[in-house]
């Protein structure tokens, strides 16, 4: 629907959309100006920003209480209009608790201009206004227009903000506005991004080839300051080109913010827009591990989320504020301790997330690098210790069974997956295949632990439940389970009963009778079930007769390529999941095939 609109049409529906989904929040539709609905009953400063659409949450996601009073929105990546500005600050003056308006603007050309004239007319007009501008990018250094602004804005707006709301009664619009320059002064920021962003009617256009990306680009589709050609991993990037920039290291002679050891950091990982909330969280622990041994810095502060985009950019920016420096000038000149009081302010605002402060080294080490999750004691037991030990294993053979059905699954494993990348989502293979290793490298512990099958079959279930995940772990885990509860049960008492065809069959007959309990599927659905089923029933029936029970398996899982899979991820794609053979059931004829060998 948005490739259709135009893109003013987008950026007023998008506004109204925002503001209806947030009741702390109003719209003034003709200028396109976000405020919020209440104001503080004490004397305040109103702080507002803006700019071009396209950042979201920058702008309108930071109006809210202890944060912006209003913000203004342009067109996309293009600055708002004087006229829309200043009525934004008329707006903001009318309330009788108002001291005065600060424009916080980011370091663009059309920014500064349009808003330092909104400024000078509003001052016309006798209101007390001020400006401040925001430009933390290390990649640009213009001597004629400074810095960009990035990411680091979004925290600007937090500081100055919490500032003009609880300062208000003694400090005026000039403290405010020197309270953003100690921020700015102290903030770096640098971003990095695979490709160019989509913009909302406009022909998407690149320039890059798909094994480059950017370093040092802007939030506007600029391009960046550097090529990257090939792609690096995520930590030689944060590592050897993010990090180089924003520290002064050998290559980079500038250097706009020394942070040594002995200072506290914020840390802020800003998603440009197109990255998963799961690559984020990465993102945030490989940087802290790289501050760490390189630099031997351990922010205090980190904030990580979508705080200020370029659409859907595929990338992200880092962005470091030295705290030490910003609490030595907040304290000399207001008498206020820390940043982080007025970071922790509480507000609404919709754009704004929770973050993490560490209150000592020793937490920040406890989270970033011990094993060791919590105190197990009184809750783990030795499970196994407790379990009937029932049927002795001739090793040598079970051996060579089980290692031969898993090599055989692995060697079919990409033809597995080329089926489930038709009918599913393509890891069917690579879940078996873990499941396999993880088999083959604990056999040999089990063997020399001359464990019986009931304890391998608890083992086992542990295993599967741990190497495989997902959908196949869980079933297979529940079966091997079963597997066990039938052992015991068939075992008749007897500790000495070794594993032979009759006591297998009972268990594997009981174990399917248990993973019917968790599953509607069945012979016929056109799943794993297809050739599971008729496998262990024919082999129960016939009392071990493997070479017929791997032929009825065989059988059913030919059934899967003549019908339409009713079950899992291949029952989604419809009519195409006929003439494929289910991956599921394909991998369990492959592994009975490799057992047949030694049986």
């Amino acid at each position: 629907m948005i490739k259709s609109l135009e893109v003013d049409d987008s950026v007023i529906l998008s506004l109204r959309g925002f503001v209806a989904s947030h009741e702390n929040l109003k719209l003034l539709k003709a200028d396109r100006v976000v405020y919020r609905s209440s104001n503080p009953k004490k004397p305040y400063i109103a702080v507002i920003a803006g700019g071009g659409s396209g950042h979201e949450p920058l702008h309108a996601g930071f109006v809210g209480e202890n944060l912006l009073t209003a913000a203004v929105a342009g067109d996309v990546f293009a600055s708002p209009s004087t006229k829309q500005i200043l009525n934004a600050i008329k707006l903001a003056n009318k309330d009788k608790n108002c001291k005065g308006v600060l424009l916080v603007i980011k370091n663009y050309t059309g920014d500064v201009l349009h808003f330092g004239l909104a400024s000078e007319r509003a001052r016309s007009l006798g209101i007390n206004c001020k400006t401040v501008v925001i430009g933390e990018d290390v990649s640009v250094n213009s001597k004629f227009v400074g810095r960009r602004a990035l990411a680091g804005t979004a925290l600007a707006h937090k500081i100055i903000s919490a500032f003009a709301a609880t300062q208000g009664e003694k400090y005026g619009v000039e403290d405010a506005a020197a309270v953003g320059e100690i921020v700015n002064k102290n903030m770096i920021t640098i971003g990095a991004a695979l490709d160019h962003c989509k913009v909302p009617g406009r022909k998407f256009e690149s320039s890059l080839k798909e094994n480059q990306m950017e370093l040092g680009l802007g939030i506007h589709n600029e391009p960046g300051v550097e090529t990257l050609e090939p792609i690096p991993s995520v930590k030689d990037l944060i590592e050897k080109k993010m990090l180089a920039r924003l520290f002064k290291e050998e290559g980079n002679d500038i250097s706009f913010v020394d942070i040594s050891p002995k200072d506290e950091v914020l840390l802020l990982v800003n998603n440009l827009g197109g990255l998963s909330n799961f690559a984020i969280s990465s993102i945030v622990y490989t940087t802290l591990e790289l501050l760490k041994k390189k630099y031997d810095i351990k922010p205090k502060i980190v904030l990580a989320g979508t705080y200020v985009t370029a659409f859907n950019s595929p990338g992200f920016s880092l962005t470091l504020l030295n705290l030490s420096n910003c609490n030595k000038s907040l304290k000399k000149e207001y008498g206020i301790n820390s940043v982080s009081d007025l970071l922790t302010l509480e507000t609404d605002a919709p754009g704004w997330s929770s973050f993490r402060i560490f209150k000592n080294v020793s937490e920040y080490e406890d989270i970033l690098y011990s094993e060791k999750d919590y105190d197990l004691k009184g809750i783990e037991t030795d499970d196994i210790a407790k379990l009937d030990k029932v049927g002795k294993i001739d090793y040598k053979q079970f051996s060579k069974i089980l290692t031969s059905a898993c090599e055989s699954l692995k060697k079919a494993e990409p033809h597995i997956t080329h089926l489930d990348s038709q009918v599913g989502d393509g890891d069917c293979g690579y879940t078996l295949v873990n499941g396999c290793n993880a088999i083959l490298k604990n056999l040999p512990e089990w063997e020399s632990e001359k464990l019986s099958f009931s304890e391998v079959l608890h083992k086992l279930s542990e295993v599967i439940e741990d190497s495989m995940g997902g959908t196949q772990g869980g079933l297979y885990s529940i079966f091997t389970s079963g597997c066990l509860a039938g052992v015991l049960e068939n075992a008749k008492g007897s500790s000495d009963q070794p594993l032979n065809s009759e006591l297998l069959a009972a268990s594997l007959n009981h174990g399917l009778d248990i993973l019917f309990k968790y599953t509607k599927a069945r012979a016929g659905d056109s799943t794993m079930i297809d050739s599971l089923e008729p496998f262990v029933r024919t082999f129960n029936e016939t009392k071990g007769d493997f070479s017929k029970a791997y032929k009825a398996a065989e059988d059913g899982m030919n059934v899967t390529s003549k019908s339409k899979a009713k079950f899992g991820r291949a029952s989604y794609v419809g009519d195409s999941s006929e003439s494929v053979a289910d991956p599921g059931s394909v991998g369990i004829v492959e592994f009975l095939k490799g057992a047949s060998k030694y049986i």
